[in-house]
């Protein structure tokens, strides 16, 4: 796959991961949900690692947050992800677009 396509497809990933956590009302949500909710949306299914590469992406630039929530006593851990008000804010294009997101 040639490199702008790459980055087309990554975009467009980084925009329907958005579209989804600001959809949830911005309240944290499980990272399975957002991987299944991703692939009932787009028909295609990312793996865990380029899940979390887009993640990160968002992340870094303040659009998204993340924490792992651990049970001790019952040695569980959720991943646990949830959009920002800057991301509403992109969506709903109230700050410049990001060249990195395609909304």
């Amino acid at each position: 796959m040639s490199s702008l396509t790459e980055d087309v497809k990554h975009e467009s990933e980084r925009g329907e991961l958005l579209k989804v956590l600001v959809d949830w009302g911005l309240e944290w949500m499980p990272f399975y949900e957002l991987r299944s909710q991703i692939q009932s949306r787009t028909d295609r299914r990312l793996s865990d690692a380029e899940l979390k590469f887009q993640l990160n992406y968002l992340e870094q630039r303040g659009y998204a947050e993340r924490k792992l929530l651990r049970a001790g006593v019952a040695d569980v851990e959720l991943l646990v992800i949830r959009g920002t008000s800057k991301a509403a804010d992109l969506l709903g294009h109230v700050i410049p677009p990001d060249p990195g997101v395609a909304v």
